[in-house]
């Protein structure tokens, strides 16, 4: 019998939390094999676009030395409160922003992906691609061992395994980490559009000084037919990104084809003049879990860790992800680190990795922000009815012009009873605090 392919460690998954987690596990001494479904690390992977680097300075202090590819930093950023006909803007720029390396930029990750998997391929890891992990492989004990793939003879043995899948959390429910699959309720839709335009003109169109300046804007309200969602629109070195997320059940109930409601936003007044001339040259849909910090995965068992969207772990409201799974990529690899020097993969050892993003931002805001699709699910026109309203109560504002402020105050009151009583409003606000305290 042949000698089996064995490694001190196995990660399932090209993404920012494998790779995080095998760059950190190569660069401690480990023998670490990174198995990738895609034809190259990111083949696979689509996000809005913007990526925090306190996540990737953790993993790699050096990082700017080696010139990952960025577009372009994020030098100004708010949301718009969409409208049918209008656009309420709350906008942000500082020139702390513009400190380099910045805090934020946008990202394309087909381009970032492979260069971070780069890296942890100089530290040493091997990178698979074009295969697929199709089961666990367990010992009589009952704990992970190594994983098959879809290769002839494809088993490979280790006495860890950290699973990165992505949403699709086949792996995670073969380790018993989860009951089941995720409920439409729980899963958000994204699909995005990149389109090209010159560097110029799109800067022109952004009010952007030169390729050192970039706009990060989420856009809420009509923008998603005024159903829990949100929209958005980013900055790259030479085109745009777009691109409308909504809760799957919301697609399902109201029949919506998600192409639809992206041309629709794209045919909005406010933001069909900054799309003129451009042209599409990337067009995609990714599921996000949003399961929240009550319905999450246990992260560890006997001789598996999962990490990044595969344990849910996403802050919609923040627009984060590829650094809660950076973090947690690297909480992950650290754990079988200290695994492999005592010896020990139970589930009762590796639960360190739980305690340690317990007392990091990673757990803190997810378990903050526990309740924030509750109540979304609950009050489905809170983005529609407030959008418009304060659309509507701006308009008037503005075009008081010729009649009496206190005229024009009435009037707005009268909205506020229209669309929703002030009994509603407090309430609804009283919900959304609570929510958001977690």
């Amino acid at each position: 019998m042949p000698d089996r392919l064995s490694y001190d460690a196995i990660v399932v998954g090209g993404g920012p939390a494998g790779t995080a987690a095998a760059l950190v596990m190569a660069r401690g001494g480990l023998s670490v094999i990174q198995i990738e479904r895609g034809r190259f690390a990111g083949a696979k992977n689509i996000f809005g676009g913007v990526f925090y680097t306190h996540a990737l300075a953790d993993v790699l202090p050096d990082y700017w030395e080696r010139k990952p590819p960025f577009e372009r930093p994020v030098t100004e950023q708010g949301y718009w409160m969409l409208s049918p006909d209008s656009a309420l803007r709350i906008m942000h720029k500082s020139e702390q922003y513009r400190q380099e390396p910045a805090g934020a930029y946008t990202v394309l990750r087909a381009r970032f992906d492979p260069w971070f998997a780069a890296q942890a391929v100089e530290a040493g890891a091997l990178l698979i691609t074009r295969t697929t992990v199709t089961r666990l492989l367990k010992d009589a004990r009952g704990f992970v061992i190594g994983v098959d793939t879809d290769r002839p003879d494809g088993q490979v043995y280790a006495p860890i395994v950290i699973i990165a899948e992505g949403v699709n959390n086949l792996l995670t429910r073969q380790a018993g980490l989860i009951a089941s699959d995720l409920p439409p309720r729980y899963v958000a839709l994204s699909v995005k559009e990149y389109l090209s335009m010159p560097p110029k003109e799109l800067q022109a169109r952004f009010g952007l000084a030169g390729p050192r300046e970039g706009v990060a804007i989420d856009i809420f309200g009509d923008a998603t037919l005024g159903l829990p969602g949100t929209a958005f629109l980013y900055t790259d070195q030479a085109g745009i990104s777009i691109g409308v997320g909504m809760l799957l059940e919301e697609f399902v109930c109201h029949r919506l084809r998600p192409y639809d409601v992206l041309a629709r936003f794209k045919n909005h007044p406010v933001i069909r003049p900054y799309l003129e001339g451009s042209e599409s040259r990337e067009y995609g849909a990714h599921l996000i879990p949003e399961m929240g910090y009550d319905r999450m995965p246990r992260l560890a068992g006997n001789g598996v860790m999962v990490a990044g969207d595969a344990a849910g772990m996403v802050d919609a409201l923040h627009r984060e992800g590829t650094n809660l799974a950076i973090i947690a990529g690297k909480a992950a690899a650290e754990t079988a680190l200290a695994a492999h020097e005592q010896g020990d993969f139970s589930a009762a050892f590796l639960s360190r990795y739980r305690r340690d993003l317990e007392a990091s931002f990673v757990l803190k805001d997810m378990k903050q922000y526990r309740h924030m699709t509750d109540f979304l699910d609950s009050t489905p026109g809170f983005m529609g009815t407030y959008a418009n309203l304060l659309n509507d109560a701006a308009l008037r504002y503005f075009t008081a012009h010729g009649i009496p402020k206190r005229s024009m105050e009435r009037e707005i009151v009268s909205l506020l009873r229209e669309r929703r009583s002030f009994t509603g409003i407090a309430w609804d606000m009283l919900k959304l605090m609570r929510a958001m305290r977690g």
